[in-house]
């Protein structure tokens, strides 16, 4: 597809390049709101300057009380010196901020002037509110292991512990377990959003530490020594902003987060580095009449993730109508012999229906073929990649929220072994593979922005054939699923919408180029894949005979699944954030849930102020298989009483 483009922006986009700045960008601790990130920021700027690329430099407050859209903001950070001892029964140095950011918990506050020297308590289940049940903790300072909001809320706030130790390590097998970088550490983080809230200090180790100061501990008391000096501030964020205008006021929009610790080589200044070097290469062969200027404009955003893209909508929501598709880069450059992980090209929630994901996978397929056979008849990648279902964790679950509605992929490398620790070194990164995901990038924006209708044509014959393919993994997923022979009928039905809405999807984007010879096209798709759907139908009722004894359908007959809701904010939910005022004991019978990440995210994504809470249930567990309704039913009552939604 877009043979033409293809070959120009393969031509001029270098991974050397696209690897140069990624390197450079990875020389600064990229704090969300620190002097750091606003260094990088800047030597962005002038990097792009230097190659013929004007960006903007937007600035936003970080403070404590804003919001933008729903999410809450922050204070800036700063880190003046850190340092860690061990006193007693020998004295040595474990954590030294100026040699090892990530050695602190990011956002810790200082210390008394002089430091703190206490002993070490070592807490094992340090979730369980039982493990430190017989403890004295009270201005001690604690080793602990898992989610930092949780152990903070017990050790700290109910137990009075002066500061914590993470040597926690989070595992993806099977391309990381704890044992596999014993020497490294991991990006740990507190999220203050008020001054009311319980604030503390604590450092992080790696698992050789940890469990050096376990078997010490074991043997005799340790003593400790801490000193933080830190500012916590008024102060403001930005963001990178670049436009190449098209002829219409619509547009393309392409995103990465520039945030993360030091040395953050994969997450993330791998996608960041290639989206410069999209915006370089386009401008270039745009300046050098190589490519015509668009139909629709190309804007790039990079950011402080998340924060930064609700940010930029809550300043621009003009732009959320006239944006016609994003894209997210997010960890795409690491080489897959190091310890990178799959490109995954993961599609956007079903709330929001879109032939985009699939347009992004058709290229990376092209792009990424680099092999053959002897003979030459069939040819292949040598580079691992795959088509996700949507789970969220970055910018695109805020930008395909159906409250954005900008039905936007995203691009990322996973698992990863080096995520989120100081193992994340550029060298990990790969000019290659930064280099292919460039020329996806550029081609999807630029064909996306300025493909010609016969290409365009091309691409829904190609989309139309491939229509049955993708129901048919859907079909198998719904039949692996603990559902009944109704419910599996019901979710097959779900999954045949949405690959109508899909294709009307592009009947929209046909209208917007005005194309119509493509609308007419449209049409005969839409016949094709309900002639495709009878025949699958029919396969998945013989599948559901032969398939093992199924459960009944899952039915609520309570008041409360009757009620329907809107959310008072544009954009995802952070209930996380949220509950910091609460009381504690309450924060803490919340934090005991255990529901799947994202869980919350799909029942609001199908919250519409015109569903039920019982429908919004049912679609979640046809789009995920999970069903929580008590769970549901609690954090319905909880987001009314926050004031996150409202009763209609």
């Amino acid at each position: 597809m877009f043979e033409q483009y293809k070959k120009l922006i393969e031509e001029e986009l270098s991974g050397r390049q696209a690897f140069r700045y990624a390197e450079r960008i990875a020389q600064y601790h990229r704090i969300q709101a620190s002097p750091g990130y606003r260094e990088a920021a800047n030597q962005i700027m002038n990097l792009l300057k230097r190659d013929g690329v004007e960006a903007e430099l937007v600035s936003y407050p970080a403070k404590f009380g804003d919001r933008f859209l729903s999410h809450q903001s922050f204070k800036e950070w700063h880190c003046n010196s850190a340092e860690l001892w061990i006193e007693t029964p020998v004295r040595k140095r474990v954590a030294r901020f100026e040699e090892e950011e990530i050695s602190l918990i990011q956002r810790s506050i200082s210390t008394p002037q002089e430091g703190v020297t206490t002993e070490l308590i070592i807490i094992e289940d340090a979730e369980l509110d039982s493990s430190y049940h017989g403890l004295d903790l009270k201005g001690k300072i604690a080793l602990v292991r898992g989610t930092p909001a949780v152990v903070h809320a017990l050790a700290v706030e109910k137990y009075k512990a002066a500061g914590l130790i993470f040597d926690h390590l989070a595992e993806f097998p099977p391309l990381r377990t704890r044992m596999d970088l014993p020497d490294t550490r991991q990006y740990t983080s507190y999220w203050w959003h008020t001054d009311e809230e319980t604030k503390s200090f604590g450092f992080v180790v790696s698992p050789r530490i940890g469990e050096e100061l376990r078997a010490l501990a074991k043997q005799s008391k340790v003593t400790l020594h801490a000193k933080v000096d830190t500012d916590l501030y008024d102060g403001h964020f930005e963001n990178i902003e670049y436009f190449i205008p098209g002829k219409k006021q619509e547009e393309i929009l392409l995103v990465s987060h520039l945030c993360h610790p030091y040395p953050g080589g994969q997450d993330n200044s791998s996608g960041p580095g290639t989206l410069m070097e999209v915006m370089r290469t386009l401008t270039r062969l745009l300046d050098e009449g190589k490519l015509a200027k668009p139909e629709l404009g190309i804007r790039f955003l990079m950011m402080p993730e998340m924060n930064g893209t609700a940010a930029y909508f809550h300043q621009h929501p003009n732009r959320i109508k006239q944006t016609a598709a994003a894209l997210n880069l997010d960890m795409v450059g690491a080489d897959q012999t190091k310890g990178g992980g799959p490109l995954c090209v993961e599609q956007p929630p079903l709330a929001t229906p879109t032939f985009v994901d699939r347009f992004a996978y058709q290229l990376v397929e092209e792009v990424m073929s680099n092999a053959a056979n002897f003979s030459g008849t069939t040819r292949y990648s040598t580079i691992h990649y795959v088509k996700t279902r949507f789970s969220g964790g970055s910018d695109h679950y805020i930008i395909s929220d159906p409250t954005i509605g900008i039905p936007c992929p995203m691009l990322i490398q996973w698992p990863d072994k080096h995520y989120h620790t100081t193992s994340d070194l550029p060298q990990n990164l790969d000019a290659t593979m930064m280099k292919k995901v460039g020329v996806v990038t550029a081609l999807y924006g630029y064909a996306i922005a300025n493909g010609g209708e016969d290409e365009w044509t091309s691409y829904l014959i190609q989309h139309t054939n491939r229509s049955s393919r993708y129901v048919n993994n859907e079909m198998e997923w719904v039949t692996k699923q603990d559902f009944s022979l109704e419910d599996m009928s019901e979710a097959f039905k779900l999954y045949i919408s949405y690959e109508t809405k899909a294709i009307e999807q592009l009947e929209a984007y046909a209208n917007l180029r005005n194309f119509s010879r493509l609308v007419e096209q449209v049409e005969w798709a839409k016949q094709i894949l309900s002639a495709q759907s009878l025949l699958q139908e029919e396969m998945l009722a013989k599948l559901g005979e032969f398939s093992a004894t199924r459960q009944q359908s899952k039915t609520n007959t309570e008041h409360w699944v009757k009620a329907v809701y809107t959310r008072t904010y544009p954009a995802p939910l952070r209930i996380g954030d949220e509950i910091t005022l609460l009381p504690l004991e309450e924060r803490l019978d919340w934090y005991q849930h255990k529901v799947p990440m994202g869980y919350d995210d799909f029942l609001f994504y199908w919250m519409d102020g015109k569903r039920s809470v019982e429908e919004i249930l049912t679609l979640t567990r046809y789009e995920t298989g999970d069903y929580f309704p008590e769970y549901t039913r609690e954090l319905m009552e909880l987001s009314v009483r926050l004031g996150l939604i409202t009763e209609k």
